[in-house]
């Protein structure tokens, strides 16, 4: 009986593997054979060996596989749903540990050594900047989640070391002496809840909290750099907003099912002030002029999917996933800041192009070149890391040659 129930068992199995394959080969199969043949090589260093190659192509493979598979957020979901029914309180999806914060969040759990290799490389490359160059270097650090106390469930706080892990990065990058702008000050001058700083459904914080951390971050470079940016410029009593109520689901609504995840309401936040902004997208042909909503805010992303009544792409309305932007402002202070970003610092740099000339924003994960390369290539008067923990984390980027 038991040989019956292995073979039954193992046919089911090996079918559901083979229905797996097959409707990812005919959904996604030109993106599998686009990163194995071409888009690879965005991930090899200069002067690759084989070794390269062979690594970058399984990199892809492995990214392609992690992001499109045939039936990825049903298994998932299934996979959450059998978990939530038990009662676990740390839910296992795809390499990730969440847990529901008290506010009704969910949160990504911190655990594990954090390495600080890459960081002590960023930190003398800021330090080499300022001595060979003359550029100042801000180091906006994006926290994620955790603005509060006692948030985590009982038992988890000794699982979590995200608090542990951004007191030590910025004490390091302060002892080195680069300006450091710390968004959990930011939380704490805003006034914001927790609800209004940070997504339930989404990894991501609010786009009320990533002004505050703009507003932060200017005022920081006064007072460190003693520059002259408008601070008030980016008070968010000086803009206006439309709140899109139960608009965004996101990363963690796709990964546990979107009955068990609250969505998120939206805020769209223009200024009252005017304003004439020139916004470019620089890996694209993208190019608009007018107010800073009519130029830099990308309203498609606000259009709910007809099926499922969310919108998984709302967070990203100031400026587009990946690009490589460039933002000029007239009425700005006459400087020019290079922002190197993750998805946190994405809204951060928009934000604070209403305070200079120009800025530039660039994500590292689409271009090829080295942070040394672009501060070479933009000639700025300030560059700022504006990274989160989960980017520092994992960074392996190419800094400097």
């Amino acid at each position: 009986m038991r040989k019956h129930i292995n073979r039954i068992l193992t046919t089911a199995l090996l079918l559901a593997i083979a229905v797996i394959f097959i409707g990812t080969m005919v959904q996604y199969g030109r993106n599998y054979a686009y990163g194995f043949f071409v888009s690879y090589k965005d991930l090899m260093p200069r002067n690759a060996t084989v070794f390269d190659d062979i690594s970058a192509r399984i990199a892809k493979l492995s990214e392609n596989v992690s992001s499109r598979l045939f039936l990825r957020n049903p298994i998932r979901q299934l996979n959450a749903a059998f978990q939530l029914a038990t009662g676990k309180k740390i839910i296992s999806i795809a390499g990730n540990d969440m847990v529901k914060l008290k506010c009704g969040a969910y949160y990504g759990l911190f655990t594990g050594d954090f390495t600080t290799d890459k960081m002590e490389e960023l930190a003398s490359f800021a330090e080499k900047l300022k001595a060979e160059k003359g550029i100042s270097t801000v180091f906006s650090y994006c926290h994620s989640g955790l603005y509060e106390d006692g948030q985590l469930p009982a038992g988890m706080e000794d699982w979590d070391n995200n608090i542990e892990c951004a007191d030590t990065l910025l004490a390091d990058f302060r002892a080195r002496g680069v300006v450091v702008s710390d968004s959990r000050d930011a939380y704490r001058a805003s006034g914001l809840t927790m609800d209004e700083a940070i997504n339930k459904s989404d990894v991501h914080w609010s786009h009320k909290m990533a002004l505050a951390a703009a507003r932060e971050t200017a005022r920081t470079m006064n007072e460190e750099l003693g520059l002259s940016l408008d601070e008030e410029k980016l008070n968010v009593e000086n803009f206006d907003e439309i709140v899109y109520e139960r608009l965004l689901m996101g990363e963690y609504g796709r990964r546990i099912g979107f009955e068990n995840v609250t969505p998120d309401d939206v805020h769209e936040l223009w200024p009252k002030y005017d304003t004439h902004m020139l916004y470019e997208e620089l890996n694209d042909d993208v190019r608009r002029e007018g107010t800073f909503r009519e130029a830099v805010i990308n309203e498609e992303n606000l259009e709910r999917d007809p099926d499922t009544g969310y919108s998984e792409k709302a967070y990203y309305i100031y400026s587009t996933y990946l690009a490589q932007t460039h933002i000029h402002n007239d009425d700005g202070a006459p400087l020019t800041v290079l922002v190197f970003k993750d998805s946190y610092g994405t809204p951060l740099g928009a934000f604070l192009s209403l305070t200079v000339r120009d800025t530039y924003a660039v994500d590292l994960r689409s271009t090829r070149l080295t942070m040394e390369e672009c501060v070479a290539k933009v000639n700025p008067d300030v560059v700022i890391f504006a990274y989160s923990q989960q980017t520092l984390r994992e960074f392996s980027y190419d800094i400097a040659e």
